[in-house]
């Protein structure tokens, strides 16, 4: 597969279904990587995550489609309060495991990146469970510098994973 073959595009509330499904697999797949739970999510209405698509909503999402259908997500939130407008909050990474290693998640990322910029923000962070070797050497490559662990950050089953928080200024001095 070639990049050309992948289309990164902001979504619509148009694309909720296919959004909140791969969300799910996500969340059931993958239940140690996400803060939310697929148990909580899955009993939210499809209205729910075409709010969370919708223009006026305080959440940019991105997908990536091969062939229209849809197999990676990234989203951006900002901030409404004075304050904190500056910094936005990388959420729900996740590219479908049967198209890992295509660079997907590095494109979904540099088309985030292009828009922070582009609507001003100065800094952006993340979370990242620990031991998630691959998104955290995706992170650091793109030059997220780690400030802290979150120790016991989620518990799932009894388990608790440690949260590494990253940070990257867009514009450094």
């Amino acid at each position: 597969m070639k990049s050309s073959d992948i289309l990164i595009r902001r979504l619509t509330s148009s694309d909720a279904e296919p959004y909140r499904a791969l969300r799910l697999r996500a969340f059931h797949d993958h239940p140690e990587a996400f803060t939310s739970s697929f148990e909580e999510e899955s009993l939210k209405p499809l209205a729910s995550a075409a709010q969370r698509l919708g223009n006026d909503s305080s959440c940019c999402v991105w997908g990536a489609l091969v062939d229209n259908r849809l197999v990676g997500v990234v989203g951006l939130e900002r901030d409404a309060r004075l304050k904190v407008r500056h910094k936005g909050l990388i959420i729900g990474m996740f590219v479908a495991p049967e198209f890992a290693r295509r660079g997907i998640a590095r494109m979904l990322l540099h088309t985030l990146l292009e828009h922070a910029r582009n609507v001003g923000l100065e800094l952006l962070l993340l979370t990242v469970t620990r031991g998630n070797v691959a998104a955290e050497s995706l992170y650091l490559n793109l030059g997220f510098q780690c400030w802290g662990v979150e120790p016991g950050a989620i518990q799932l089953g009894g388990q608790r994973f440690d949260k590494n928080h990253l940070f990257l200024h867009l514009n450094p001095s």
